[in-house]
């Protein structure tokens, strides 16, 4: 049996559309409707009167640099990490080479 997907009505830029999501998805959907109208007014702030698809479009490029940028960042702290954890294996096992060593003499 398949699931019924739901239809929500969501506003962006003083636009209602009505949308179709899988059942108990609505609040993620319009969690991201909300993100994608705050910025769409953050873009018109910044460049001022502009016709709708120019906006969405503004828009998505807008998002899309964000979500490079995110990105970006998260394989940079990832990197660290492994670094670090590189790094944190061989001091251990430094050390138990030296442990052994002293082991061995004992």
């Amino acid at each position: 049996m398949s699931k019924q997907s739901v239809k929500l009505a969501i506003t962006l830029y003083n636009r209602e559309y009505v949308v179709n999501c899988d059942p108990g998805q609505e609040t993620r959907l319009q969690q991201v409707a909300d993100l994608v109208q705050k910025e769409m007014l953050s873009v018109a702030d910044k460049v001022g009167n502009s016709t709708e698809p120019r906006l969405l479009m503004l828009t998505c490029l807008s998002l899309a640099d964000k979500l490079l940028e995110a990105r970006t960042q998260a394989t940079g702290a990832l990197t660290k990490q492994e670094d670090l954890f590189v790094a944190a294996v061989e001091h251990l096992k430094d050390r138990v080479t030296q442990l052994a060593s002293q082991v061995g003499r004992a």
